[in-house]
């Protein structure tokens, strides 16, 4: 394998850019706002209206509700025109419930061990996951804690709806029966917290637990003699409202029970008030494969370290997985990467770049999956010395992917050698309103020799007073043979080691001499130098060798030789994918 397909194979892989990751739309940006639920879904909204999208951006929900609740359960509540409507799933199923003129409480207004407190015609209710009604209706209702609602149930309500009395109801079996205790000698019920709650019988408060229902006496202190025993002033208990709490006072102690009847605070005769809390959801954290980033408070985004988009979003609102909710033009969409189709930019058909001139018209193409269409993408130059022609601008589209195409213009680098050297240009693509970040193509270029130097004289014999006359001309290659054009040049000579003055006398327009006199060294090294407008200049070395006569020599003249120096290739090593 010779060094020329060594060379090939090297420069072959460095000819097209691609990126292997493509950020894309999952869902446009045509949202007011958008949130990500820990179910999964994304509730969006727009003009006021509420919808819902599944986890790969498809409509479940369109927009036409005012408000949507937290999922719980795997249950969301819809409210439209102020009222509750209805109750959807995280598969889009609804049910409707707008006939049957329900309310929720603002404070819990969401399913709890399968069961929803709902209200109507002054009455409270629990209804399941399908909407029916499963308990009620009672006076007085509070949500499910631990399994058990705290109720005041009626008598007979079709009878009296003042004759009520307090009981408990356990999820998907009914009322409990406390064991001993007469549902007349209940004063109070409390709802449960951390599997305690707080009941009066017979005017005498009590800890009951959720598990066995056995109950335990409250007191002042560890006797539980009956002075310290924790006692109602009067059978029929009265709670007080206060910001939004229940305020239920004994002799010797206050209670303070929240909107949902729980306990929160005991304060008991001579005692330190004790303080209750109640577990909160801890709010999900999630992973995700994006990060941000920001420039002059414009923010783009990396994925798994690298960058993906760079700075163009007014704001990047959330991250979760492989998603991102961005803002773009004060609207939301999501963001999301494509991992197995791939972008690429081809220059000049793959082929190395032979500049003769200043210029190089070459195409450059744009290979984009099928889903970015050409009408949305347009391609941009991040490089001064590549100029797209936009009006030559092509599209070809099929199902396998689609391409754009222009003509463009390469100016020649300021530092291209006649050697073999690889350049790099940048492009950036703009599609479907997100701009890429910067690819770069990188490909093998050199800087074609358009002229020869071909000198007319190459050995001379010269008296010790004569001076040199050297006369060359300059002859185009092969590559120029067929071009009749003239190109304005800069012809110089130069010299490193002769110290006389060189002097270059233009001929012809490719025709030239120069003289040197006084010389009295064996070697002189020069150059000729060309210059063409706009690029790089080509040396072309030559050494002048002086061999003087011996003394004993008859021919006292001097022998000139003048041969061309050959460039040394620097050495390269190449290594071969396997």
């Amino acid at each position: 394998m010779n060094k020329r397909i060594l060379l090939s194979i090297m420069f072959a892989c460095i000819l097209i850019s691609v990126h292997a990751q493509i950020a894309k739309w999952m869902v446009r940006p045509n949202y007011d706002h958008i949130e990500m639920l820990d179910c999964g879904l994304m509730k969006v909204s727009m003009n006021g209206k509420i919808g819902l999208l599944n986890d790969i951006g498809k409509e479940i929900l369109p927009l036409k509700y005012d408000s949507i609740t937290a999922f719980k359960e795997g249950y969301a509540l819809l409210f439209s025109n102020g009222a509750f409507c209805a109750i959807i799933d995280t598969q889009g199923r609804i049910i409707n419930v707008a006939d049957k003129h329900y309310t929720v409480s603002r404070d819990f207004p969401s399913y709890s061990f399968g069961y929803l407190l709902v209200r109507k015609n002054n009455q409270y209710l629990f209804i399941d996951m399908r909407g029916r009604e499963a308990y009620g209706p009672f006076a007085e209702a509070y949500p499910f804690f631990d399994g058990i609602a705290c109720v005041k149930s009626y008598v007979n309500v079709q009878k009296n709806l003042d004759d009520t009395y307090y009981e408990y109801i356990k999820a998907g079996e009914g009322p409990v029966l406390l064991p001993g205790i007469d549902k007349g000698d209940v004063n109070f019920l409390s709802s449960f917290n951390d599997g305690k709650a707080t009941v009066v019988i017979k005017k005498r408060f009590y800890s009951i637990d959720a598990a066995s229902y056995e109950m335990t006496p409250l007191s002042v202190d560890s006797t539980l003699n009956k002075k310290s025993l924790v006692v109602a002033a009067e059978k029929k208990i009265e709670s007080l409202t206060n910001e939004g709490n229940h305020i239920v006072t004994a002799k010797n102690g206050t209670f303070t029970f929240d909107t949902n009847m729980r306990l929160v605070r005991m304060e008991l005769l001579e005692n330190e008030p004790q303080i209750y809390t109640f577990k909160q959801e801890a709010a999900k954290k999630y992973l995700s494969s994006f990060s941000i980033i920001e420039s002059n408070n414009s923010f783009g985004l990396d994925y798994r370290g690298k960058n993906i988009l760079p700075p163009q979003f007014e704001k990047v609102i959330s991250l979760k997985n492989n998603l991102a909710v961005v803002k773009s033009d004060n609207k939301c969409g999501i963001i999301t990467v494509d991992e197995k189709s791939h972008i690429r930019f081809k220059l000049n058909n793959n082929e190395h770049i032979g500049f003769t001139h200043q210029y190089y018209e070459t195409m450059l193409a744009v290979m984009l999956p099928s889903y970015i269409k050409c009408a949305s993408a347009v391609v941009m130059s991040k490089s001064a010395d590549c100029e797209i022609q936009i009006e030559t601008r092509k599209e070809n589209e099929n199902v396998e992917g689609n391409t754009l195409e222009y003509k463009c213009r390469l100016s020649i680098p300021r530092d291209l050698a006649d050697t073999l050297m690889t350049h790099s240009y940048r492009y950036a693509l703009k599609y479907d309103g997100l701009t890429s970040v910067d690819y770069t193509v990188s490909i093998p270029e050199w800087y074609v020799k358009y002229y020869e130097v071909e000198l007319k004289n190459t050995n001379l014999s010269l008296n010790p007073t004569d001076s040199v006359n050297v006369e060359f001309d300059l002859i185009k290659t092969d590559v120029a043979r067929n071009d009749e054009a003239n190109y304005y040049k800069e012809v110089e000579l130069v010299s490193l080691n002769y110290a006389g003055e060189l002097t270059l006398n233009k001929i012809t327009e490719n025709h030239y001499s120069f003289r040197l006199s006084g010389i009295d060294q064996e070697r002189v090294m020069f150059s000729v130098k060309i210059t063409e407008r706009g690029c790089p200049s080509i040396e072309y070395p030559f050494e002048m060798i002086f061999v003087k006569p011996k003394p004993k020599e008859k021919n006292k003249k001097t022998t000139v030789t003048i041969n061309a120096v050959r460039k040394k290739q620097p050495e390269k090593t190449i290594f071969i994918p396997e």
